[in-house]
């Protein structure tokens, strides 16, 4: 990707609980009474916004005063971008609010402001409020209507100002003077929420705007249809679009959603998708796909020493499709687009000096306000590893929820996925780019995402599932069979060529693992003298396998080299239980430079030996030369346990198929199978195969 451009640093400052303590319980404080660099436990502080709000870096700033006048900078961190709600719509002058515990921190030379990490430390306080000041009160705010209200909130609606919206709505609940009144804004509240990405609160909202009119009822049973849908309760909204249906049967646009959860509903119990549809909708920026969960033979259960993980209750073979999950939390964060370019951030966090690049910033605020704004799916994220952090035991006071930022950080760090737009996509890029050359270099994605299902499937260098995306849908498939009760793994980094066992736990650090599988173990025996062999023979073969190079040398390399990397691993080892990564590289690299030269069977025996490498566990008979004879009728392949599935692995499957085109044909239909299950766990489905690969093409 080259060199990382951001457009935001976020700096993480010491970490301190947020307040848990109902409000009745805090203590007046004002700010001339305030300890620096500290949060002022048992405290609470009412501020008056004075100056009109400023976004600065990733916080909202505005100058406020106390009750005694002492007016300080307030600085606020994790709310919405502005894009997302405007800073006037958070805090503009003349707006009121309480601090809970607050925390007085030098923001500059000589210069000390309030900052707010938790958001649900800060709470606005409403002018009917009873802890609103007198001398604050605004007597305007008395005289609006809730009608006057309501249209600005549907002006601000045409425009998509959804924050104002939001406002407008919010104080015309609170201004109606009828039941009918009321019910009008918290419907139109309810649609606003559903736009902010706030659906227990849409829900809420339609459900007290029910009322006994047709017109009122039927916008409130469909929002509340709506709001279930977005909180992925697909049962419960059809069975709230069929009362729909029933009451107002020329609701139309009820039907077409009836359809579209109808679908939601197959995916989610059966794993029936439209991959096409779901590759088309992946084009858009972001890329969120319209699709449910699909929880297959795999279940949640505590895994000795690792915490939790995610285990299999019944038999899978390679390719079944395990889980497929929507994100909880996603951030697209590429060069290839405005969107993407606003979300590539930095983060540097003081307390343990980590640091990281992309989309995770951005992905920490979004997480904060989904939480906040929809409290009942809370648990499902807070629950995931959070490292040593300790977290707060409340989740709520005073009927409101608890948000934790840095638990939050905390765990998006230590869950998220980076992400391409597609499995499938960067297949193609991956295939382009190298050519003829075989790179085993991941590539890196500011695209990131949390997962909570998927969060739960621990390391392993030796994999037995594999992980593709679709936009926001994380796929994960069997990459060989697996027996019932089998704990998953798949590589939170892959294992790359001649690396060290300390560099390949230096990966692990941040997750504060050491990885203890086969391969692992084997490089940490393995001698700085035999890794420097193992450079030195692969160097010899990728050499040996340019165009220039003579079938004389070729084989002289296979005979040679090759057999002398291959007595650098232990003996008795085999690679069906050891993988052999510098192994796989030069058979594959060696077997196509023999293939173009015309050794079609030489070729075949690499690519299967490159197989065998990756511990594929093959049973063949090898076809010879067709100019010799031939054994075309006794040729067999038969793949008796998968092994590692990479980036190639549908490579090498063509590769053999084009050569058992000339030396045994009825072997191309078998390869062919093989090459489709390979690329269905790489890319997480096959229907779009023949996009990449013609001769694969299902008839």
């Amino acid at each position: 990707m080259g060199r990382f451009e951001f457009t935001e640093q976020w700096v993480v400052p010491p970490y301190y609980p947020p307040s848990v303590r109902p409000i009745q319980e805090l203590k007046p404080l004002m700010i001339s009474s305030m300890t620096l660099m500290d949060s002022q436990r048992g405290g609470r502080t009412l501020v008056r916004v004075v100056t009109p709000s400023l976004r600065f870096r990733r916080m909202l700033t505005a100058m406020v005063d106390d009750e005694e006048g002492t007016a300080v900078p307030l600085e606020l961190r994790k709310h919405p971008k502005e894009d997302e709600v405007e800073m006037v719509d958070i805090m503009r002058p003349g707006d009121v609010f309480l601090i809970k515990e607050p925390f007085l921190r030098p923001i500059g030379i000589k210069v000390y402001g309030l900052i707010v990490d938790h958001v649900s430390d800060f709470i606005r306080l409403q002018q009917t409020d009873g802890l609103m000041p007198l001398k604050w009160r605004d007597p305007e705010s008395y005289s609006a209507k809730s009608r006057e209200l309501r249209i600005n909130g549907n002006d601000a609606v045409k425009e998509q100002n959804w924050g104002r919206a939001e406002s407008l709505y919010t104080r015309a609940i609170l201004t109606a003077k009828t039941t009918e009144e009321e019910q009008l804004a918290r419907l139109n509240c309810a649609l606003v929420n559903l736009h902010l990405d706030r659906p227990e609160k849409a829900l809420n909202e339609a459900r007290k705007a029910m009322g006994d009119g047709n017109m009122l009822r039927e916008k409130s049973l469909f929002r509340v249809a709506k709001a279930l849908y977005a909180l992925g309760k697909y049962s419960l909204c059809l069975e709230k679009l069929g009362v729909l249906v029933q009451f107002f049967p020329k609701n139309s646009v009820a039907g077409i959603e009836i359809e579209r959860v109808k679908q939601r509903l197959r995916e989610e119990e059966s794993g029936s998708y439209q991959f096409t549809n779901m590759h088309e909708q992946a084009k858009a920026t972001p890329p969120f796909i319209d699709c449910a969960t699909y929880v297959g033979s795999v279940a949640v259960r505590d895994s000795p020493g690792r915490g939790k993980g995610l285990f299999t209750t019944k038999p899978v073979k390679a390719g079944e499709l395990l889980l497929c999950e929507k994100a909880f939390a996603y951030r697209y964060a590429e060069k290839d687009n405005p969107i993407g370019k606003r979300n590539m951030n930095m983060l540097t966090d003081l307390n343990d000096g980590f640091v990281c690049e992309g989309g995770q910033p951005n992905l920490i605020t979004q997480v904060v306000q989904k939480i906040y704004h929809n409290p009942s799916q809370s648990e499902i994220f807070t629950s995931l590893h959070h490292g040593d952090y300790e977290p707060v035991a409340v989740s709520e006071v005073d009927g409101h929820p608890v948000v934790d930022s840095f638990l939050v950080m905390k765990i998006v760090l230590l869950n998220c996925f980076g992400a391409p737009r597609s499995s499938r996509e960067s297949m193609e890029t991956a295939i382009k780019d190298a050519g003829d050359k075989v790179s085993d270099s991941s590539p890196r994605y500011r695209t990131c995402g949390v997962w909570t299902l998927a969060s739960r499937i621990n390391h392993s260098c030796i994999t037995n599932c594999r992980r593709s995306f679709i936009g926001d849908m994380l796929i994960i498939r069997a990459s060989k069979d697996i027996k019932a009760d089998t704990e998953l793994f798949f590589a939170y980094n892959q294992p790359s060529r001649n690396e060290t066992y300390k560099d390949t736990q230096k990966k692990f650090s941040k997750w504060g693992f050491t990885c203890d599988c086969a391969l692992c173990l084997d490089k940490k025996s393995t001698s700085q003298t035999t890794l420097q062999t193992r450079k030195a023979l692969c160097r010899d073969i990728k050499q040996a396998s340019k165009p220039d190079v003579s079938i004389a040398d070729m084989k002289k390399t296979m005979k040679t080299s090759l057999e002398k990397l291959s007595k650098t691993y232990p003996a008795g080892r085999d690679a069906a239980l050891l993988p052999r990564v510098e192994m796989w590289h030069s058979c594959f690299e060696l077997g196509k430079a023999l293939v173009k030269k015309g050794k079609q069977a030489k070729g075949l025996e690499m690519f299967v030996k490159s197989l065998r490498a990756l511990g594929y566990v093959i049973a063949e008979k090898a076809p010879t030369d067709s100019g010799r004879g031939g054994n075309k009728n006794k040729a067999m392949l038969e793949i008796k346990q998968w092994g590692e599935v990479n980036v190639y692995t549908v490579e090498v499957f063509v590769q053999m198929m084009h050569v058992y085109e000339k030396l045994a044909p009825q072997l191309c239909e078998v390869v062919k199978e093989y090459a489709t299950v390979a690329y269905r766990i790489y890319c997480g489905e096959d229907v779009t195969i023949s996009e990449l690969y013609p001769e694969l093409k299902q008839e």
